[in-house]
């Protein structure tokens, strides 16, 4: 089975991306293309059509990828939402299957990320914090 994602590219708050149909895990698309990023070696990853709704599909979208142009900043984002996120600029609201927009994990300037963050384990802990956060937030509520 192969695990869909995207890559893509932010640049005046506008998100563009193109989809990638297998290897988007991590430590496949995600590190391959956040190197080609921090070396400004874009070449292999042309937007040749927007394909930026297939992020509202978190099941089939397992991760999405983009650097922003304007600052720096790369992003991780994570498929398989079965809840909102207020604060996802994609959208609060679920596809017929119950699964909403993917969700931002990690934000970070692209000189101070380190590439041990495409390793399982860091990915993991990064999961494991945000739903802490949200159980925590939910409870003070």
């Amino acid at each position: 089975m192969s695990t869909k994602g995207l890559y893509g590219f932010i640049e005046n708050s506008e998100y563009r991306a193109n989809m990638n149909h297998s290897d988007s895990y991590p430590s496949g698309l995600g590190l391959e293309f956040f190197l080609a990023c921090k070396q400004d070696d874009l070449v292999g990853f042309p937007i040749l059509e927007n394909k930026i709704r297939f992020i509202h599909n978190s099941l089939f979208c397992e991760w999405a990828y983009f650097y922003n142009l304007d600052n720096k900043e790369f992003e991780i984002w994570k498929g398989f939402q079965t809840k909102p996120d207020n604060s996802n600029p994609f959208g609060q609201n679920s596809n017929e299957d119950g699964y909403y927009p993917c969700k931002r994990i990690f934000k970070g300037h692209i000189e101070t990320v380190d590439r041990e963050i495409f390793n399982n384990k860091k990915i993991e802990d990064i999961i494991k914090s945000i739903e802490r956060d949200i159980v925590i937030d939910s409870i003070l509520k």
